[in-house]
C-alpha cells in the first residue's frame, strides 16, 4: 500500500507537545521494563543456582546426620552455611514480587491505551495482569508483562484493518471498518454513506471522532490495503487533538 498521512485536522488543534510527552512515557516504561527483564534473568539465574545448591547441601547434610558421632560438628557448619544461602534465595524472591508490583501499575495504564484488536489478541495475559491473584504470582506477571509490551511493539510497526462496532457522536451504534496505522491513529468508515472518523490514543482509551467528509478517502485507503485498488497516493489528516490529549 503506498499512501501519505499529510494536512492537519480541521476540527482539532495540533499539539506537538502532548504527542511528544505521549512517546516519552511510552519509551521510558518500556525501557524500563527491557532493564527489569534484564535484571530478573540474572537473578532467576542466581535462584537456580540457590536451589540446586539447596539439593546438594540437603543430601550431604542428610547423610552426616546419620553418620552422627565425631561428624556433628561439620553438620552444623554446613548446616549454617545452608541457612545463610537459603536466606538469600528468600531475599531475592521478596526482590522480585516487590519489583512487579512496583511495575503493574504503570503496565496497566498502557493496556487501557491499547487499541481493541490488540487487547483482544492480548486478552490471556491482560486478564491475568488486572486480576486479583497477579501479585501472588510474580514471576508469571513478568512474562506477562513481556508479552504485552512486545506484542505492542510489532503491532506499532504493522497496519491493522479491522471490523469494529462503534458508537458515534449521535449515539448511534453502527459496524465500521477501521484501519489503524500502528499505535499512533486510526480511521474508520463504513462500506458506504457518510460514517467516517478518526481516532487516537488518550489517557483512559481510544478517542473517536465522527468526520463524514474524510469517508470518501478512508473507504479508498482501505480499498488500496486489501488490494481491491491499485496503489495510490492518499491523504490523511494525522496530528495529536487537544481533546484526545487531555
Amino acid at each position: 500500500m503506498a499512501g501519505s498521512a499529510v494536512a492537519q485536522e480541521k476540527s482539532a488543534t495540533p499539539d506537538p507537545a502532548a504527542h511528544r510527552e505521549l512517546i516519552r512515557q511510552w519509551v521510558q516504561t518500556e525501557r524500563l521494563l527491557s532493564e527489569e527483564k534484564n535484571d530478573w534473568q540474572v537473578e532467576k539465574q542466581r535462584m537456580q543456582d540457590l536451589l540446586d545448591l539447596y539439593q546438594k547441601e540437603l543430601k550431604l547434610l542428610n547423610e552426616e546426620i546419620e553418620k552422627a558421632g565425631s561428624s556433628a560438628g561439620l553438620v552444623d557448619s554446613r548446616k549454617s552455611k545452608l541457612e545463610s544461602e537459603l536466606k538469600e534465595f528468600r531475599d531475592a524472591q521478596r526482590l522480585m514480587a516487590d519489583t512487579m508490583a512496583r511495575l503493574l501499575p504503570r503496565i496497566k495504564t498502557i493496556i487501557q491505551r491499547l487499541p481493541a484488536p490488540l487487547q483482544d489478541e492480548l486478552a490471556a495475559d491482560i486478564d491475568f495482569l488486572t486480576s486479583a491473584e497477579a501479585m501472588g504470582k510474580p514471576r508469571d506477571v513478568l512474562k506477562s508483562m513481556l508479552s504485552v509490551l512486545s506484542g505492542a511493539g510489532q503491532f506499532n510497526r504493522t497496519i491493522t484493518l479491522g471490523e469494529e462496532t462503534r458508537t458515534l457522536q449521535s449515539g448511534q451504534k453502527m459496524t465500521v471498518d477501521v484501519l489503524y496505522l500502528g499505535l499512533a491513529r486510526a480511521y474508520f468508515a463504513t462500506t458506504s454513506g457518510e460514517t467516517a472518523g478518526i481516532g487516537q490514543p488518550g489517557k483512559e482509551g481510544w478517542v473517536w471522532q465522527d468526520q463524514a467528509d474524510l469517508a470518501d478517502d478512508i473507504r479508498q485507503a482501505i480499498a488500496v490495503y486489501r488490494k481491491d485498488k491499485q496503489p495510490q497516493l492518499i491523504k490523511l489528516p494525522v496530528g495529536v487533538s487537544a481533546e484526545a490529549s487531555k
